[in-house]
């Protein structure tokens, strides 16, 4: 996992991974938001809009452990190649706004499995500015336990058979 900033105040933060499975399963373990329930501790709840396919513009409006409610973009959406979540994050619980966050998913097929690469970028902007060695560190410490998450949840299922878990608003499960 490599962090650098790329230009004065825009950070951003790479990591990658072979995960063990299918590259059209993780894909879509990546992509589809009840997918992320099963597996991802930060989702607690997530719908799309509109309903469908998710494609370039399709909106996830979503609460997420330590950030509560947001509203993502997909952008770049290359069926089975990549996609980007796109939002403008905000101080929790304030419309305060802290800048611009992109999160890219990168797969590819590879001989052990898909090859998964994650690629951060925050353009922080007014109190954004001050927080954003915080924010990166938090970044930097979940980039690894998000695969981590993956990588266990493929190995305990390998497919999506299994209803998403249902968690209080902390994240911790019921």
């Amino acid at each position: 996992m490599t962090a650098r900033t790329s230009r004065p105040g825009r950070h951003q933060l790479q990591g990658e991974r072979v995960i063990k499975a299918d590259l059209a399963d993780v894909y879509r373990m990546l992509l589809e938001p009840a997918e992320q329930l099963r597996w991802n501790s930060l989702y607690l709840e997530a719908f799309i809009d509109p309903p469908g396919p998710i494609t370039s513009g399709t909106r996830l409006t979503g609460r997420f452990k330590g950030s509560g409610r947001a509203e993502v973009t997909f952008v770049d959406v290359v069926p089975d190649e990549q996609f980007t979540h796109h939002s403008v994050m905000r101080l929790p619980g304030t419309a305060i706004r802290l800048g611009g966050f992109d999160h890219t998913y990168r797969v590819a097929a590879t001989a052990e499995g898909t090859q998964v690469c994650q690629y951060v970028r925050f353009a922080p902007s007014g109190v954004g500015r001050l927080l954003a060695p915080l924010i990166m560190l938090s970044f930097r410490r979940r980039l690894p336990a998000s695969f981590e998450e993956l990588q266990r949840y493929v190995e305990k299922t390998g497919t999506a058979d299994e209803p998403p878990p249902q968690r209080d608003s902390s994240g911790l499960g019921s």
